[in-house]
């Protein structure tokens, strides 16, 4: 079979740059997670604060590592996809180990990682029409690194929030040694998602474009919380790390991402990703979830003025699937 590359034009400087930097970064160390981890002073704080978001990336993180994306892009051992998969995946994997060990201290449930066998259905027929055209394999392309991109930022100001809680409640090597590794993990992945998306953008035909758009903009589900049954537990997460979480700062961060990979010069997208996030928090108060209310706490405010920018893996609205 002939493989076909997602990327019209030849190798790209700039898409070589980001994935040198995803490769080169150091890997997170589980020993020195274990060791931080028995160090924490104040479980039980810890556990009321961010225990809801700490389970809801943990789930995400071993869902994700797990979905088979070669299913999902039969074509993607080209020089780019193909090198950083080699990366992103163990990297993922990481991540969910080392939120398991913390769980485990702290006494919470943790998600059991999916069957390498399992693949959603929606990404094998992704795959099959990517195999079947090109231009399907470009659109299907343009959708995992758009979304790709989009996870990563709500994984990167989810671990960001997380270690300035802990930071907080004096649990300072806990913020540097686990949140602020996997803040500058996802950091780098959406670095290259973003990159890559923009450039496969610039190559594809408006109808192309049009297409993904609409599909992501009808479609769009918070990673890990696409199933009715998932997103109460998003919704948690957002009630601990928002401000409101009746509009969360995220979803305007998160929003121009998409703006930028994909709306029409000079316009802009209708707030669907405010919408999605809306309907994890409603779900998580239809629940009864203590904790779901507006909120003001004086330490956020510092994630606003906050650091550079931070699992689809497809799955537009994946319940259980990533990208992180």
């Amino acid at each position: 079979m002939v493989r076909r590359r997602a990327l019209v034009c030849e190798p790209d400087a700039a898409i070589e740059r980001r994935l040198e930097m995803v490769v080169a970064k150091p890997r997170l160390e589980l020993e020195a997670v274990d060791r931080a981890v028995a160090g924490i002073r104040q479980p039980e704080a810890l556990r009321d604060r961010i225990g809801d978001a700490i389970r809801y990336s943990q789930r995400v993180e071993a869902d994700v590592a797990g979905l088979s994306i070669e299913t999902l892009l039969p074509y993607t051992t080209d020089d780019y996809d193909g090198r950083f998969l080699d990366t992103w995946v163990p990297d993922e994997r990481g991540h969910g180990h080392a939120l398991d060990i913390l769980l485990k201290h702290l006494d919470l449930p943790a998600e059991i990682p999916r069957k390498a066998s399992t693949v959603p259905i929606h990404n094998r027929l992704a795959g099959l029409l990517g195999k079947r055209s090109t231009h399907a394999y470009q659109i299907v392309s343009m959708l995992y690194h758009s979304i790709g991109a989009m996870n990563e930022r709500l994984a990167l100001g989810a671990y960001t929030e997380m270690g300035v809680i802990a930071s907080e409640l004096g649990e300072d090597d806990l913020a540097t040694v686990l949140f602020g590794h996997l803040r500058r993990d996802e950091a780098a992945h959406l670095g290259y998602y973003r990159t890559y998306a923009r450039r496969l953008g610039a190559n594809l035909a408006p109808w192309q474009l049009a297409l993904t758009r609409a599909i992501i903009v009808h479609t769009y589900a918070p990673v890990g919380a696409g199933d009715r049954r998932d997103k109460a537990l998003c919704g948690r997460a957002l009630a601990a790390l928002e401000d409101d979480p009746d509009n969360p700062s995220a979803a305007a961060l998160l929003h121009t991402i998409a703006d930028e990979l994909l709306a029409r010069p000079g316009q802009t997208l209708p707030p669907f990703v405010a919408k999605s996030l809306r309907k994890c928090v409603d779900s998580a108060r239809g629940e009864g979830a203590p904790g779901v209310e507006l909120r003001a706490r004086r330490f956020t405010k510092r994630l606003r003025v906050a650091r550079p920018l931070a699992t689809l893996p497809m799955t537009v609205n994946s319940g259980r699937s990533p990208a992180s």
